[in-house]
């Protein structure tokens, strides 16, 4: 049986389906991962079969529209995301042609949040309940509307259970399912069948087997889930823990003591210049070392900040699996897949959240007592970024951060997600 991954998004959208994969090969699965061609590298090496979409999303990130939006990041949350569904309709045609072949090429799919409407129209076809071959659903953040503030990503009362949190988390699914509709209606469209309206997609959503990749000990379990929502631990690969560092960073990290990483993933920012002068000013006046990841924000070292700064060095890309364990803080954006690379390391964090679902990890990082309060991206200044460090330096974080890792590492989500994807396609549940 061949099942398909789709990976559509940025890379913390298609690392953890790559350890999924690798899991349900070891099953006997033949696994391929269909993800936008710039996106290969992360499959690369990892024995899963890489489908590489016709179209790249980095550079959309990197330029123009993508540093567009998130102009005003964490700003609002809604009028992110409908900025950001521009993106979305650019690529839509190309999408859903990769797809459907794909799709139509599979014995079983699994979809992500971006693409399980275009995968639900095109296993859906007018006049029929269900999907003509299996349709599971990988989510790696809270989505499902809930009550419990602290088991939903979205919520107006995030520290307390409100019916006002499954309100707004109702409509923020709306608002989502306007986002990742476009390449959904083009293929109902070609079929001649009607648009889906937004009840339908939630029922849809709600009868589809769904497994969460977090950890319980970071999002707890809400007693409203739906039965078809299984949590496990994070997806992580477990083929990587001896993948050597550059011998630059490699010899950096032997040099001194553990540095200070910052880096803010796929989220673009509008002045990476002025970000990582104040990140080489306040490291200086702390007295710590760092190191700074490029990404999509494009934070050079060599353009923000002059080397006397402070004790830094600029790196293009790492391992997070493998750097964050030897560093003494991880500053982020507040991805999911960071979040989880950064707790698995029991290391402290400042989580500077840009959209989306990062407030939520912000937040619950802070709440786990293995971060400050986060830091909007609108609101970051050099005073309290420092603020955020020392908090995160102090040896109660540390003695934290140090404790939950150790908990979250004796998870195997990748395994318990590829066991029940296993006992779904076997008719068990």
């Amino acid at each position: 049986m061949r099942i398909l991954l789709l990976g559509m998004g940025s890379r913390g959208d298609v690392q953890p389906l790559v350890a999924l994969g690798q899991r349900l090969r070891r099953m006997g699965y033949a696994v391929s991962l269909a993800a936008p061609a710039d996106l290969g590298h992360v499959v690369a090496g990892s024995g899963v079969d890489f489908e590489p979409l016709s179209f790249d999303l980095e550079a959309p990130l990197r330029e123009g529209l993508g540093r567009d939006s998130f102009r005003g990041s964490a700003r609002t949350q809604v009028r992110e995301a409908r900025l950001m569904r521009q993106v979305m309709a650019e690529t839509a045609g190309a999408l859903a042609s990769d797809v459907s072949c794909l799709v139509e090429e599979a014995d079983a799919v699994v979809s992500g949040a971006l693409t399980f409407d275009l995968v639900d129209a095109l296993l859906t076809p007018g006049g029929r309940r269900g999907p003509v071959k299996p349709h599971l659903y990988a989510v790696f953040a809270p989505v499902w509307p809930s009550a419990y503030g602290a088991s939903v990503a979205l919520a107006l009362r995030p520290r307390a259970s409100s019916p006002m949190n499954l309100a707004w988390s109702i409509l923020a699914g709306r608002v989502a399912f306007d986002l990742f509709r476009p390449s959904g209606d083009l293929v109902r469209a070609r079929r001649g069948l009607p648009r889906q309206h937004f009840r339908a997609y939630a029922a849809a959503a709600e009868r589809t087997p769904t497994l969460l990749a977090a950890s319980p000990c970071v999002v707890p379990p809400a007693a409203d889930w739906p039965p078809a929502l299984r949590q496990t631990g994070y997806w992580v690969r477990d083929d990587t823990s001896d993948e050597p560092l550059h011998p630059d960073l490699e010899a950096f990290l032997a040099g001194g003591a553990p540095p200070v990483y910052v880096g803010f993933g796929s989220m673009p920012t509008p002045d990476p210049g002025a970000v990582v002068r104040d990140v080489a000013a306040v490291l200086g006046r702390l007295g710590v070392r760092g190191v700074v990841s490029e990404g999509l924000a494009g934070l050079s070292v060599r353009v923000g900040a002059p080397a006397a700064a402070a004790d830094i060095l600029g790196i293009r890309h790492a391992r997070h699996d493998v750097l964050f364990p030897r560093c003494s803080v991880v500053v982020h954006h507040g991805g999911s897949g960071t979040t989880a690379a950064a707790v698995r390391a029991g290391v402290p964090q400042v989580v500077v959240a840009h959209a989306a679902d990062q407030p939520y990890w912000g937040r619950r990082m802070a709440d786990l007592g293995v971060a400050a309060a986060p830091i909007a991206r609108k609101d970051l200044t050099a005073a309290r970024l420092r603020q955020a460090l020392e908090v995160a330096l102090s040896p109660g974080v540390r003695a934290a951060a140090y404790a939950l890792g150790e908990r979250v590492r004796a998870e195997d989500g990748a395994g318990d997600a590829a066991r029940l994807v296993d006992a779904y396609l076997g008719g068990v549940v």
